[in-house]
């Protein structure tokens, strides 16, 4: 008995899979409420809500499928994202809501 290699989910295999299962990448990105075309973007470049899609479809965490688009950030990138937090208004602290002066 052999072990089988894992599967590489590159996107051939994913349309190939999608359609041994009898329905459509379009298919599958209206019935996550999104544009026709979400999942045939998301084989060939970043579209989260298409990667979801297909994930979700298949089965398998879209890290699995993708993982150098899920890769950890670099330090660079990290300081980037950092920022971004620091700078939303939504993160600091309770505003007093106390009564007008």
């Amino acid at each position: 008995m052999t072990k089988s290699a894992p599967v590489v989910w590159d996107r051939h295999a994913i349309r190939a899979e999608v359609h041994r299962r009898e329905t459509t990448l379009t298919a599958i990105a209206l019935a996550a409420g999104l544009d026709q075309s979400a999942c045939r973007s998301a084989l060939v470049r970043r579209h989260l809500a298409g990667e979801k899609a297909l994930a979700d479809f298949l089965g398998i965490a879209p890290e699995k499928i993708w993982p150098e688009r899920y890769a950890k950030p670099s330090p660079w990138a990290k300081r980037i994202l950092e920022g971004r937090s620091a700078a939303s208004q939504n993160g600091g602290a309770p505003v007093d809501m106390g009564a007008a002066a």
